[in-house]
C-alpha cells in the first residue's frame, strides 16, 4: 500500500510529518509514503500578520482542498492551525499523543526581562498575555519558521525573547534554546497546541482503520475539550484564546482564559469533567467564560484589529 500524505513546507512540518509516517510504519511496516508538500496562503505572504489574513485555516485550506481532489490520501496539521468547522467529506482520522503544548520565552526569563523589553509573536494571544503579566513589555509582531524567529534574539531586529511552542523546538531539537517554560496556569497554550491532527476523507474507511492505530485517547479527550470550548466560543485560533488541560484521575480539568488586546481584561473560567465527556467540558467551559464576560473580550479584540464586526469562522 502506498499512502500519499499532504503538508507544508517548513522544516518544522515536515518533521510532523516524517514523526506521523513513524508511528504508522511501527504498526504497518509494509506501507509506503509519498510525501507532496505545498505552500499555503500564510507560507507565500510572510508579510501579513495572521489575523490580517481574515480567517482561519491559514495553514489549513489548501490541505483540505488536496484532499477533496483525491491528490492525497491524508494530511498532517498542526492541530492548533486546524479549524474546528472541518469542510463536508473530511474527518479529523487521528490525534497522536500530544508533545508538551506549553509556550516558553527564548532569551530571556519573565522576571529577567528588562523594563520596556522588546519581544516578539506572531499571536495575538501570546501579546495579550505577556502584556497582562508584563505591561511594560512592547510586543513586536514576527512572523517565520523557528530558526528565524530565533535569530532574531539580540540580531538586528534586536528583540530581548521571543514566545514560542516548546513543542516546535522539541520537534526541530532546539530545546536547548527554551530560557523558561511559562506556567500554563498563568499563560495558558493555544487551542491544540502540541498536538497532531491528522485529517482524511471520511468515507476512507481503510485509511481511517490506519490512522486510528496511532490514536491517544486522552490527548483525543484534551483536544476535544479545547476544541468545543473554541467552536462554542465562535473564536478563531488567531484571537486571544487559551487553554490548559489536566487530568485528576479520569477526570479531565479544562481552565480557559480570555484576555483582553492589552492584556488589561482577563475572564477565567475551570471546569471537570469524566474523560469521556470531554465534548460536554468543552461546552460548559465556553458558558462560564461567556457568562463572565469573555465574549465582548473577543468581539473587541477583533474589532480592534479589523475595523469592523465580524468574527472568523471557528
Amino acid at each position: 500500500m502506498l499512502l500519499r500524505v499532504g503538508t507544508r513546507r517548513s522544516p518544522l512540518a515536515l518533521a510532523q510529518t516524517n514523526f506521523i509516517i513513524g508511528l504508522i510504519k511501527e504498526i504497518r511496516p509494509e506501507i509506503e509514503f509519498e510525501i507532496c508538500s505545498i505552500a499555503t496562503v500564510a507560507d507565500k505572504d510572510r508579510v501579513s500578520e495572521f489575523h490580517q489574513f481574515g480567517m482561519v485555516g491559514v495553514f489549513t485550506t489548501e490541505h483540505e482542498g488536496q484532499l477533496l481532489r483525491g491528490e492525497v490520501d491524508f494530511v498532517v496539521h498542526s492541530l492548533k492551525d486546524l479549524p474546528t468547522s472541518l469542510q463536508d467529506g473530511l474527518t479529523l482520522a487521528a490525534v497522536p499523543k500530544r508533545e508538551d503544548p506549553r509556550d516558553v520565552l527564548c532569551g530571556a526569563t519573565l522576571k529577567g526581562l528588562k523594563q520596556g523589553a522588546r519581544v516578539g509573536t506572531g499571536s495575538l494571544r501570546r501579546r495579550s498575555q505577556i502584556l497582562n503579566l508584563r505591561p511594560d513589555a512592547m510586543v513586536v509582531p514576527i512572523r517565520g519558521n523557528v530558526g528565524p524567529r530565533l535569530a532574531k534574539i539580540e540580531g538586528e531586529d534586536g528583540l530581548d525573547a521571543v514566545i514560542l511552542a516548546q513543542a516546535g523546538l522539541s520537534r526541530l531539537g532546539l530545546g536547548e534554546a527554551t530560557t523558561e517554560v511559562l506556567d500554563p496556569q498563568r499563560f495558558p497554550y493555544a487551542v491544540g497546541q502540541g498536538a497532531l491532527g491528522v485529517e482524511a476523507r471520511a468515507q476512507d474507511t481503510h485509511i481511517l482503520e490506519v490512522l486510528q492505530a496511532i490514536e491517544c485517547r486522552q490527548t483525543r479527550a484534551e483536544v476535544d475539550a479545547e476544541r468545543e470550548m473554541m467552536h462554542a466560543l465562535g473564536a478563531g485560533c488567531s484571537l486571544p484564546v487559551g487553554a490548559f488541560c489536566s487530568w485528576k484521575d479520569d477526570r479531565l480539568v479544562l481552565q480557559a482564559q480570555i484576555t483582553s488586546l492589552d492584556g488589561q481584561q482577563q475572564v477565567v473560567a475551570v471546569e471537570e469533567r469524566p474523560g469521556e465527556s470531554a465534548k460536554e467540558l468543552g461546552l460548559a467551559a465556553a458558558e462560564t467564560l461567556k457568562a463572565r464576560g469573555g465574549e465582548k473580550i473577543l468581539h473587541g479584540s477583533y474589532r480592534e484589529f479589523t475595523g469592523q464586526f465580524r468574527m472568523p469562522r471557528a
